[in-house]
């Protein structure tokens, strides 16, 4: 088994992910009692990503000029999230439901039965909604979609519900509440497929 680390994934990923990847680890560790004094301060990283995403926007016609200030607040924002993601993992010791829960990607575990799935698509168009859905896989026998409430813990206990299709809607839930969503697909041998767990909170 591997060891479970975090992904730098926001060191080359493209304009659009990095501002995804970004809002995505603020939304998933403000509040969480498990990161008390983050450094950098969440409130850096928030800042940077607006200048960021100002910089971006004024870079749209190509002016040099602008387009080296957004450069130059893409690898400013970048570092900061590096040295978040150096504090979670010295906070977390290796925990995975530490690490998952501050919504920074980690590499998953090695499976000998199956590859690994794409990742987990969770949808809020409606709200006190959340949508799961994931590509339907051959053969499968049950999906089992599942959610619990943040923080995401060893001890969380998750809330099933079986079906035969690839997607799922949870509603009744309270509007503004951070939740844990996942999915496990059971084939016909019995054998196992399990996305990894992603955050959202409720419209």
């Amino acid at each position: 088994m591997k060891r479970v680390r975090i992904i730098l994934t926001f060191i080359y990923c493209r304009a659009g992910d990095l501002v995804k990847i970004s809002r995505r680890i603020l939304d998933s560790m403000k509040g969480n009692a498990q990161f008390p004094n983050p450094t950098p301060a969440l409130t850096d990283v928030e800042k940077k990503l607006e200048e960021y995403l100002v910089s971006l926007s004024d870079a749209g016609g190509r002016d040099r000029e602008k387009v080296a200030i957004k450069d130059n607040k893409q690898a400013e924002l970048r570092q900061l999230l590096t040295e978040l993601a150096h504090y979670v993992t010295q906070t977390c010791k290796g925990d995975k439901a530490m690490l998952l829960s501050s919504g920074f990607d980690i590499n998953a575990e090695k499976s000998s039965s199956q590859n690994a799935p794409q990742k987990l698509q969770a949808e809020m168009a409606i709200p006190g909604q959340v949508t799961t859905r994931v590509k339907r896989v051959t053969k499968a026998r049950a999906y089992v979609h599942q959610i619990t409430a943040d923080p995401l813990t060893p001890q969380s206990v998750w809330t099933s519900e079986t079906t035969l299709k690839p997607e799922h809607t949870f509603t009744g839930l309270a509007s503004a509440s951070k939740v844990w969503l996942r999915v496990i697909v059971i084939d016909r041998s019995g054998k196992q497929i399990v996305w990894e767990p992603v955050v959202r909170i409720v419209q």
